[in-house]
């Protein structure tokens, strides 16, 4: 049997088979040929072939032994140009693209999909992630990399991540803003194989943290999202993408040192060097059942990491590494600069396993309320028979139990109830997660900006909410119907009025009827899409209003128009 650091390397080195990719290069002709015979306009078929031309350069990689820094998207070929310059061509629409990116605010590219002239807010997500890790493909990255091998994207181009966070930002964020030790930021250090944390009590203040920065500290501020609204909108916009809560550390270390012991942890993590340079070893999982982990580990000693590093490499600012969770990692900078890096990351607690303590715990509630079998009590004296003083009995007792049990547990398949675990976990996203954040655009198609104002003690600008009014969900992430089992109404728990940190305000819901769970149901299922007012699967128009009027007050609900007014005095 292969160890997991032979698997891990395995995979790390080969992504496909030899007969894998001449099968798929043989279906990328067909696509070739398909595309020729469209009756489409010619810009389109451009398109389209460039599509076809970038999967087929990505076969080429996969079955050569040249090891780019990335993959990219090429332009065709062109058989009249020499491949000298087609190369240079190449290079220069691959820097193009990501100077393209780098200039961008990340919160103008966020919204940039979410305003009013776009059909879909949903494109947003998309592109805010094919962003952080152009210039590789996302179908490209989930098919080979995710959850199986570190991915190094080295950009030549220390810009690209500049907007979320510098150091000079991390000054303003500690003078405008109460930051405590412990709760907000830690300061840690490692040498001669010992890793230190040297919090104290009170508040973190600039003249002592850089103090211990200067004596070989690196700090680590836990929700730096908290105080830096580009973080927040990249946090905000991921967690739709992902389906999951999404977290960021950022990290100053000074030159010439190191933070943290080798340890892995139980999140895939995304690593952008914003400032200076980081260089980084990284460890296949020392077991079989530390490939993927749960829980992250403890720090790990020099003689207890027997195998060489799969990788090593060097982060500059603008790079990305990514690596899956069990990845036993370090970082350290070498003299001649410091690092500030941002680590982001998604799928803690969001695995199979996960879902299957739930769905366990429900399937057998649901067996047991059926089958009166699950309710038969155990054998006389089945103590004297079963557990750690007697497990090395054989009895008939035992036998039994053990069939019984057998049995029952292949007749909870009938009763699977995958839908509530799912919702368990949907409700602490909902708790986990970052509020939403509405483009200007929404505001003023939202309560935000379009409802009642007060002036001079009067109120004014009534709101008219109707049955021609067309509305739809601030985000599909922002809220999540769920049947509580006992009781006699549905809850949406949601998470605009999340507080910017974690856990920061109880978990928010709202208790509705039950006659408004389809009209719930169908807002849900219509996203991005709006739906009219009137047309909601209600029998009473007021009860259609009153549902919309519920959501809208959370915010949780957009207009496809500003609403109109209807008098001064509500």
């Amino acid at each position: 049997m292969e160890s997991a650091f032979e698997v891990y390397k395995k995979r790390f080195k080969q992504n496909g088979s030899d007969k894998t990719t001449m099968k798929k290069a043989s279906s990328i002709k067909k696509k070739k040929d398909v595309i020729q015979k469209l009756k489409v306009n010619p810009k389109t078929k451009e398109f389209l072939m460039d599509y076809v031309q970038s999967s087929s350069r990505v076969l080429e990689l996969q079955g050569s032994n040249e090891k780019p820094e990335a993959e990219s998207t090429p332009l065709p070929q062109q058989p009249t140009v020499s491949a000298n310059k087609v190369r240079k061509i190449k290079s220069k629409k691959k820097k193009a693209k990501l100077d393209d990116f780098s200039s961008q605010n990340i919160e103008h590219l966020i919204n940039s999909s979410a305003e009013s002239n776009s059909p879909n807010p949903s494109e947003s997500p998309d592109k805010v992630f094919e962003w952080l890790i152009s210039p590789i493909l996302p179908r490209e990255f989930f098919t080979t990399k995710w959850e199986k091998v570190p991915v190094h994207i080295k950009r030549n181009h220390e810009n690209v991540y500049a907007e979320l966070l510098s150091t000079k930002k991390l000054q303003s964020i500690f003078l405008d803003n109460v930051l405590f030790y412990t709760r907000n930021v830690d300061v840690v250090s490692y040498t001669n194989h010992q890793r230190e944390t040297h919090n104290v009590e009170g508040r973190a203040v600039p003249a002592a943290l850089w103090d211990y920065y200067k004596n070989g500290c690196s700090i680590r501020i836990l929700n730096p999202h908290t105080y830096c609204s580009q973080l927040h909108s990249l946090l905000a916009t991921l967690q739709e993408f992902f389906g999951c809560m999404v977290g960021v550390n950022a990290y100053l270390t000074p030159p010439g040192s190191q933070g943290f012991a080798p340890h892995y942890d139980d999140i895939e993590a995304f690593v952008l060097q914003l400032e200076g340079r980081k260089h980084w070893k990284l460890y296949a999982p020392l077991t079989p059942s530390k490939v993927l982990p749960r829980y992250s580990s403890q720090n790990f000693n020099r003689d207890e990491l027997s195998n060489k590093p799969v990788r090593e490499l060097t982060l500059e600012a603008g790079d990305l590494l990514y690596f899956p969770r069990g990845t036993i990692h370090e970082g350290f900078t070498d003299p001649e600069t410091h690092s500030l890096h941002v680590t982001v990351s998604v799928y803690q607690k969001t695995s199979y396993v996960d879902l299957m303590e739930h769905v366990l715990k429900y399937t057998l509630s649901t067996a047991a309320s059926d089958d009166v079998e699950f309710r038969e009590g155990l054998p006389l004296q089945f103590l004297q028979h079963s557990g750690f003083a007697n497990d090395d009995r054989d009895s008939e007792v035992r036998t039994t139990m053990k069939k019984k049990v057998k049995n029952l547990l292949m007749k909870m398949i009938d009763h699977l109830d995958i839908d509530s675990a799912a919702d368990e976990l949907g409700k602490q996203f909902m708790w986990d997660s970052m509020p939403p954040i509405p483009t200007k655009s929404e505001k003023e198609r939202m309560m935000i900006l379009n409802s009642e104002k007060m002036d001079n003690g009067k109120i004014y600008d009534k709101v008219d909410i109707n049955l021609n009014v067309e509305v739809r969900l601030l985000r599909y992430h922002c809220m999540r119907l769920v049947k509580e089992a006992g009781e006699e109404n549905l809850r949406i728990y949601y998470n605009t009025d999340n507080a910017k940190y974690y856990h920061g305000e109880e978990m928010q819901f709202l208790v509705i009827d039950y006659m408004y769970e389809d009209a719930v149901k169908c807002l849900i299922q219509t996203y991005p899409n709006y739906v009219q007012i009137g047309k909601l699967p209600l029998a009473n128009d007021n009860d259609k209003i009153q549902i919309v009027s519920d959501l809208w007050e959370k915010g949780l609900i957009v207009t496809k128009t500003p609403l109109s007014y209807n008098g001064e005095e509500p």
